[in-house]
């Protein structure tokens, strides 16, 4: 699974005011985004307080039992760099590991109640080298070791029960299925074209060396068949398409009305024929300023907007649902 860093890097420009303070909440709304704010140091900036949880009703709580910075080799804190939880496509659930154990585990957000993950760290790994994601619902939690060799295939574990599997080892994720059973991975062929494959738990199930406008376009989202991929396809006239991994077929364009000023970032399957697309905003920096969730009706292209919000200020990095 590629890693997140990179956007960590990228976010660290965002500046704006503090956050209130709140008293810590263990339950509420689903999330709308989870982040660190930004401390100067020097003639740079690091990550400092709690995680914290902006909720759809408009309230911010601290999470105050998770870790917040990387480890040292001697067991200490590096301050200058940040853990990455993984928030639920539903914004219902939060996966990080804890402070005091350093235990990773899924908090439900709206009952509080705390779930320890039944997965142990291979030899030579670190919580540093652990990469995570849920599903919508966060009942199934993808492990990514980012190993030295690259040899150390992703995890998916089913949180309630334990029971997982493994992807296969040459396999990058790209997501789960809108029901969390199944999950999209890409490879290369032995002619270093890409494949597209849907696997769940007793193995591949769907593959396919993909046409371009599949290899070419973002973002995807697999169905809970682990045959269709929905197709964002950006630019001038944005459209919507989907691929059947199955009989290698690609529909017609459904086409979209992207709100002005708004790029598509995320898409997942809701129901069988609506989509989630999550978006950003930019302002005249080109820096992400907020962002809104929508619908989409597969066959017609009608948008119907869910939730917008604009993000706190002051902020080092933060991740959206199903990041």
């Amino acid at each position: 699974m590629k890693t997140r860093a990179f956007v960590a890097a990228a976010l660290t420009a965002l500046a704006v005011m503090s956050p209130a303070t709140v008293a810590e909440a263990r339950t509420g709304a689903a999330a709308r985004y989870v982040w660190l704010k930004s401390c100067p140091k020097k003639d740079y900036t690091v990550p400092c307080g709690q995680w914290m949880i902006t909720r759809r009703d408009g309230t911010t709580t601290p999470l105050a039992d998770a870790q917040v910075h990387r480890v040292t080799a001697s067991g200490g804190v590096d301050r200058e760099g940040a853990l990455q939880p993984a928030l639920s496509g539903d914004g219902r659930r939060l996966a990080y590991f804890t402070a005091k154990t350093r235990k990773l585990v899924v908090r439900d957000l709206t009952t509080g109640k705390v779930q320890a993950v039944k997965a142990t760290l291979p030899k030579g790994i670190t919580i540093n080298d652990v990469d995570t994601l849920l599903s919508k619902d966060g009942r199934h939690l993808a492990i990514d070791y980012l190993d030295e060799a690259g040899a150390l295939p992703t995890r998916i574990v089913e949180v309630a029960s334990g029971r997982s599997y493994t992807l296969p080892a040459d396999a990058a994720l790209h997501g789960f299925s809108g029901d969390g059973s199944k999950v999209m991975v890409t490879s290369a062929s032995d002619q270093n074209t890409t494949l597209f494959s849907s696997v769940d738990a007793d193995g591949v199930l769907n593959t396919q060396e993909v046409p371009q406008v599949v290899d070419d376009n973002y973002p995807l989202a697999l169905a809970d068949d682990g045959r269709g991929i929905a197709v964002f396809i950006d630019g001038r006239r944005p459209a919507l398409r989907i691929y059947d991994l199955s009989s290698d077929s690609v529909g017609p364009p459904v086409r979209l009305t992207m709100p002005k000023g708004e790029r598509a970032n995320r898409l997942a399957w809701d129901t069988s024929d609506r989509l989630l697309l999550w978006t950003y905003r930019n302002n005249a920096d080109d820096v992400v300023v907020g962002g809104s969730l929508r619908s989409i009706d597969v066959n017609t292209g009608e948008m119907k907007k869910i939730d917008t919000w604009t993000l706190k200020s002051n902020l080092w990095i933060w991740w959206l649902p199903g990041e």
